[in-house]
Parts: structure tokens; C-alpha cells; sequence
């Protein structure tokens, strides 16, 4: 580098024809020794101590600043991700003799399942092979008609194949009702863009009764499409580093 450069006034650049600021260097910059921030014809500046960061104050002037991060931070994972999802619409079941579809992890979703309106999260994506997607989610489960019980299941599809599944029941008078609380943690593949629903399948259901998940029914005032609306939650945690 020509020692003329130090002697000259006005912008500086490498690599670029039109460089925009005092020094505009257009490629890799590579430092072997010390970055002093804050100097003057008189004075070198800071160069900062061992495990300081590099910031620019609300002014734009560059300080070295010094973070105490707690011990094993860095191990630590990070919310990259969150999608929150609601509805009034919910699903409905009735009465059947038939038994319920059997169900596996990984089965693809059918008829039988009826996903919740209006929660689906078509675009989960993950960057890191290490990674956890916490899955939340309430409803309601309400019985209407004769006494008795209803059971279902509830699951969440990734890509329409099954996940898990949790089972639950409402047992009582007309207008009975449950809610349910469901969570669930998977590890998603790096570079997939994942669809996440959640659906759920009738399992018993005696004659004369009708279980509805996530919307409420005219036998119950009290409960109203608000009260028994669904509510998800998907979390994605990853590593720091």
C-alpha cells in the first residue's frame, strides 16, 4: 500500500471505485492485531479487553462493551420460532356403532380425523439439527344428548403423518364438558418446511350422544364459542451456537 494514501483527504477505498466512507473496504478485512475505537490525532483509542463486544452507541460511535453472560449460556437454546393459531369453528362428532380407525406414529391423516379449522401452521422451519418444537394447545371437549360417555383422541399431524396422540373423555349429563390441555415436544429435519395440524378422531361414542371438540353447543349458555374455542402454540428452541 502507497504511504501517498495516509497523506490524502476525502474517502478511501479498496477494491471499489466510489467508496462511500472515510475507509470503504468492498471485501474480507482481515485484523492481526488490535481495533482501537475512539482515538484522535493525540491519543490510540481503546482497544477493548478479553471478551468484550463491539457496539455503536445511539450516536454511531463504536465503544468496546463488556456482557458477564451467566456460565453455560452458550450451551443454552433460544425461541427462534413462535406461531400462535385460534378458533371458534371447531369439529363435531356423531353417535356411531362402528369402533374407532386404529391409529400408528407416522400414519398419514384420513377421514376419520377431523383437523380443528383455522390452527394450522403451514411453514415451520428449523435450521439447526439440534432443536425442539414445543407444540401447546387447549380445547374443549363438550357431550351433548343421552348420559353416558364420549372419548376421542387428539393428535398432531406434521406433514400429514401422525406424531402422537393423546386420549381423554367427557362423561356426564347433557351440556358436560373437559378441557383439554395437550403438549408435546418434537425434532424437526433441517431444511424441511413443515405443516403442523392438529386434528381429532372420535373413539366411543355411545348411541344418542354428540361430542364436540373446540365449539360449544346450545345445550350449555355458559359455555360460550370463546369459552370453547382452541387456542396453539408452537415454540421452535435451538442452539445459541
Amino acid at each position: 500500500m502507497s504511504l501517498n494514501l495516509f497523506g490524502q483527504t476525502g474517502n478511501v477505498g479498496v477494491l471499489t471505485t466510489a467508496p462511500r466512507t472515510t475507509l470503504d473496504v468492498n471485501g474480507t478485512l482481515n485484523v492481526n492485531n488490535e481495533i482501537n475505537v475512539g482515538g484522535s490525532d493525540t491519543a490510540v483509542g481503546n482497544s477493548g479487553t478479553v471478551g468484550d463486544l463491539l457496539a455503536a452507541r445511539a450516536d454511531t460511535v463504536a465503544v468496546w462493551r463488556k456482557y458477564d453472560l451467566p456460565a453455560g449460556y452458550l450451551d443454552g437454546v433460544i425461541l427462534t420460532a413462535n406461531y400462535n393459531r385460534s378458533s371458534v369453528t371447531g369439529v363435531t362428532f356423531p353417535s356411531a356403532a362402528a369402533t374407532v380407525d386404529p391409529y400408528s406414529e407416522d400414519d398419514p391423516i384420513t377421514a376419520s380425523w377431523l383437523p380443528i379449522p383455522n390452527t394450522e401452521v403451514s411453514s415451520v422451519r428449523v435450521t439447526k439439527a439440534t432443536n425442539k418444537v414445543n407444540i401447546s394447545v387447549q380445547t374443549v371437549a363438550q357431550i351433548t344428548g343421552n348420559s353416558g360417555v364420549g372419548s376421542f383422541g387428539c393428535g398432531i399431524f406434521v406433514d400429514n403423518k401422525l406424531k402422537l396422540v393423546r386420549t381423554n373423555n367427557v362423561a356426564g349429563i347433557t351440556g358436560s364438558y373437559r378441557i383439554l390441555n395437550f403438549n408435546a415436544s418434537l425434532t424437526l429435519t433441517v431444511g424441511n418446511v413443515n405443516r403442523v395440524q392438529f386434528a381429532c378422531i372420535r373413539r366411543n361414542l355411545p348411541t344418542g350422544n354428540t361430542l364436540s371438540i373446540g365449539v360449544s353447543q346450545a345445550a350449555s349458555t355458559a359455555l360460550t364459542p370463546q369459552m370453547a374455542g382452541t387456542s396453539l402454540s408452537v415454540q421452535v428452541l435451538e442452539p445459541i451456537q
